[in-house]
């Protein structure tokens, strides 16, 4: 599928880059740019598009009950799992080598592999106080 730069794309990945320490619902999105910039339909149909290009990474918000999409920068999001604060929404990227002691950790007691992807839930430094 052909890639088309329309100003809805540009506003899309201008408003995650902006804000790529956190995640967001499509409502959220639409919201923070305006509904009479994007409709929810563009959202999701450029969204689709953008995880497929790497650009953006989906992943389940909390309950499982919804999507959450993040600007990837510059496409360095692999290698290394994330933790997510569950009150502010901020993600932030744990370094390369905290990560593999963690999954070898995990693998070695358990025998379960955790892939890179893995988002760790808790509460941040700030939302604790």
């Amino acid at each position: 599928m052909k890639t088309y730069n329309t100003h809805q794309r540009a506003k899309l990945i201008d408003f995650l880059r902006e804000n790529q320490d956190k995640a967001f619902r499509i409502e959220e999105i639409t919201e923070a740019i305006g509904s009479e910039d994007i409709g929810k339909s563009t959202a999701y149909r450029l969204m689709t598009k953008l995880v497929e290009d790497g650009i953006v990474h989906r992943s389940v918000r909390g309950n499982g009950r919804s999507f959450v999409y993040q600007y990837i920068s510059d496409g360095k999001c692999d290698g290394h799992l994330h933790m997510k604060c569950t009150d502010c929404g901020k993600v932030y990227h744990l370094d390369s080598n905290v990560s593999s002691i963690i999954q070898q950790d995990i693998s070695s007691s358990t025998g379960f592999e955790v892939d890179s992807h893995t988002l760790i839930l808790g509460k941040c430094d700030k939302c604790r106080k």
